[in-house]
């Protein structure tokens, strides 16, 4: 009897152990190119609804910030995925002591860059020509993506003034400048918060802003991009597929939600951005995030042509010392095919 009892409880010790480990998710850590904010709420959506639960998976996030590279981290094997520009992706791969590392999705389809304006909310939208006879205001990186604009759009240069100023909208605002360069999620929030304020200066009343994308009217290029190395999607093929699948799906629910997306993100944890930051910035991203690409082929969906340009861009500029195939700095054989509306 007691020998019994014995076996009885030891079969039942073993069992509940097998399901423990059978139910145990795998932790997938992924490198974040910047602190968190607005920008990952795909992830956040992604981790607060189970997406990555349904896949067996347990998000871990590594923070970025200044003086922190999500290359060197994915690429060193301490993470298995990043987000970054595609810029530090093939940099990454032609530099002397190249980097192993591919991009297996962009979040956003369109980068952020843009030339930001403000106009009458009655006048039409602006163009590239009418930069010319303006100041130009630009961060110290940025000449060469001014310069790829006044080529695509046959523009003279030596007619604009063309002025070096910090990131925030302050020469905007001031009418110091009439275009700066920034990122349309972000920048134009200051102007929205100033020119709703009771008390707001006169050069504010009335007008909008409006922008002029980088990727639209220079160089066309994805931003936010999901990679990791060889070694892993060789080694890691399945555990890639359920990754993307579960952000696919955040960014589906964050295109159809973003109300929610917003109060979800807000709750995060180690999330900056308020509430009010999220909302707006969420319906930016929105637009951002969605092509005919990602109607038809589903988001994160990549083309070879647009690496490509990019590349070749900062090759003719002196950025980076040779073009490279494609096919070696990104893939779309792990693309879920979760479509956008």
């Amino acid at each position: 009897m007691t020998r019994h009892w014995l076996a009885s409880m030891v079969a039942a010790a073993s069992l509940a152990a097998s399901v423990s480990i059978a139910s145990a998710d795998t932790e997938v850590t992924v490198s974040l190119g910047w602190l968190r904010n607005a920008q990952y709420a795909p992830l956040y959506a992604a981790d607060v609804n189970g997406y990555f639960k349904d896949e067996g998976l347990k998000l871990q996030l590594l923070d970025g910030g200044p003086g922190k590279n999500p290359v060197s981290t994915v690429g060193a094997g301490q993470a298995d995925f990043g987000i970054t520009g595609g810029t530090f992706i093939f940099s990454a791969r032609v530099a002397p002591d190249p980097v192993d590392v591919v991009a297996i999705g962009a979040i956003r389809q369109k980068s952020p860059y843009a030339y930001i304006t403000l106009v009458n909310s009655t006048d039409p939208d602006p163009t590239p020509k009418d930069m010319e006879g303006k100041t130009i205001g630009i961060q110290t990186d940025g000449e060469i993506f001014l310069k790829g604009v006044a080529e695509k759009n046959h523009l003279d240069m030596s007619k604009m003034n063309i002025q070096v100023v910090q990131g925030g909208l302050e020469p905007l605002l001031t009418g110091a400048v009439d275009f700066i360069s920034g990122h349309v999620h972000n920048q134009p929030y200051q102007f929205e918060l100033e020119a709703a304020k009771p008390d707001a200066p006169e050069n504010l009343k009335g007008k909008t802003w409006k922008a002029l994308l980088l990727s639209d009217h220079g160089v066309p290029s994805y931003n936010d991009l999901i990679f990791a190395t060889n070694a892993t999607l060789k080694e890691k093929p399945e555990l890639t597929r359920k990754f993307l699948r579960a952000v696919a799906r955040g960014l589906q629910f964050m295109q159809e939600n973003p109300e929610e997306t917003a109060k979800l993100s807000a709750a995060y944890e180690g999330q900056l951005d308020t509430i009010d930051k999220l909302a707006w910035s969420l319906q930016v991203q929105n637009g951002l995030n969605a092509s005919a690409d990602t109607q038809e082929k589903g988001f994160l969906w990549m083309q070879p042509e647009v690496w490509e340009q990019q590349m070749r861009f900062y090759h003719e500029n002196g950025q980076v010392p040779r073009v490279i195939p494609a096919s070696e700095v990104m893939t779309n054989d792990f693309n879920p095919g979760v479509k956008s509306k």
